[in-house]
């Protein structure tokens, strides 16, 4: 018969194993507090990187007129003027154009569809990615247009006494008419459409005797918002004008007024959230679905720049601010990056209001915005379109 044993560990070998297990759990911690520090570090460096120059990668376009607007589009961007609408992909290759005649161009876009209004005139155009066109002519004069992911239009009208907001479908068809008398309701100064197509706040100057306001109207045109003639709710401004309402999402509203900023959400009924007072005169403004931004003069105690950029999360709480200079003429949002550019001078901020990129520009520039990646952005001159990527 074998002889068997019993291993039987020893009080020196058990607390060798215990130290053993100790010194390496505290290496593992170690290890994870590294790797998230360097990953921080990574991060803040990718957040706050700072480019000197540019290459030229592609010219896109030196074709048409000396007109070179453009707006970001699916994964590149669309071209127009009043003759032509031109779809270039995120390389700059020209995937279709479309010819048409408008006096004032004005584009909107969300989701596959780009719409192109002619302000105070009565066209509007609406393009996919396919490049297929369909039109409606209004009765009226436009005053703003707006489209939605399906591509429904909601636009303003404005008669001689009478503002009319309307909204069609892709064949043109007339959804919705509303018709309100600019003498009671006021005269529509701005309109926004949620991107599902069911809710519209429209900003109305109103003018009582020797008094004005400014009226905000919200209207929901689902089958729920049929059954009270499609009016949501309201909110007046006694001494604020708002030239500008735009959706951040689907439920929250934006309204830029004169000396502040509200926020709204849009339930069953319009409520006020937030509103932040801008003692200053607001020199520009700028937005997506996710966060907002303006350019105002500065505070008594405010030294760097001419002017301060603030930047805003869609529920109104201030992220980042920076100064600013004064020679620039535009401003864009676009994601991750605010663009400020003038005529030869361009100037890009994160959404902290770190700067990445300033430049002066040998042509005079016309228009900036993102290509497909974070260092590549199509620059728009008066005599043509080049991709370039910052370096």
């Amino acid at each position: 018969m074998e002889e068997f044993s019993i291993y039987v560990n020893s009080a020196e070998k058990i607390e060798r194993s215990r130290r053993r297990k100790a010194l390496y759990l505290k290496y593992r911690i170690l290890l994870a507090i590294t790797v998230g520090l360097v990953l921080l570090l990574a991060l803040w460096a990718y957040q706050y990187r700072e480019f000197d120059t540019y290459t030229r990668v592609a010219t896109v376009s030196d074709e048409g007129t000396n007109k070179k607007n453009m707006e970001v589009y699916r994964d590149g961007i669309i071209k127009y003027n009043e003759n032509q609408v031109t779809y270039y992909n995120s390389d700059g290759k020209k995937l279709w154009a479309k010819e048409y005649s408008v006096k004032n161009p004005v584009i909107k876009i969300c989701g596959r569809y780009a719409m192109i209004m002619d302000k105070k005139g009565s066209q509007v155009y609406v393009f996919d990615e396919t490049g297929k066109k369909y039109s409606f002519q209004t009765a009226y004069a436009i005053m703003d247009a707006e489209i939605a992911r399906q591509g429904v239009v909601a636009v303003a009208l404005s008669s001689k006494n009478t503002s009319y907001i309307e909204m069609y479908n892709l064949d043109g068809e007339k959804l919705v008419s509303i018709q309100t008398s600019i003498d009671k309701n006021g005269y529509p100064l701005d309109i926004a459409l949620s991107p599902n197509g069911q809710k519209l706040c429209a900003s109305y100057f109103v003018v009582e005797g020797v008094a004005t306001k400014n009226r905000l109207t919200f209207y929901d045109f689902s089958e729920k918002g049929a059954k009270t003639e499609n009016i949501l709710g309201g909110f007046d401004y006694e001494d604020t004008i708002v030239p500008t309402v735009t959706f951040l999402g689907e439920d929250t509203v934006c309204a830029f007024g004169d000396d502040k900023i509200s926020i709204y959400h849009i339930g069953n009924k319009p409520s006020l959230k937030k509103e932040t007072t801008i003692n200053a005169t607001i020199k520009s403004i700028a937005y997506d679905e996710n966060h907002f931004a303006i350019v105002r003069e500065h505070d008594v105690d405010e030294t760097e720049g001419n002017y301060t950029l603030e930047i805003f999360s869609k529920n109104g709480n201030r992220i980042g601010d920076c100064g600013v200079d004064e020679d620039y003429s535009s401003m864009q949002l676009y994601g991750d990056k605010i663009m400020l550019f003038g005529a030869y001078h361009c100037q890009i901020m994160n959404l902290k209001g770190s700067q990445m990129f300033e430049k002066d520009f040998l042509k005079r520039l016309v228009h900036i915005v993102p290509a497909k990646n974070g260092r590549e952005f199509f620059v728009s001159y008066e005599d043509g379109i080049d991709i370039i990527k910052l370096k």
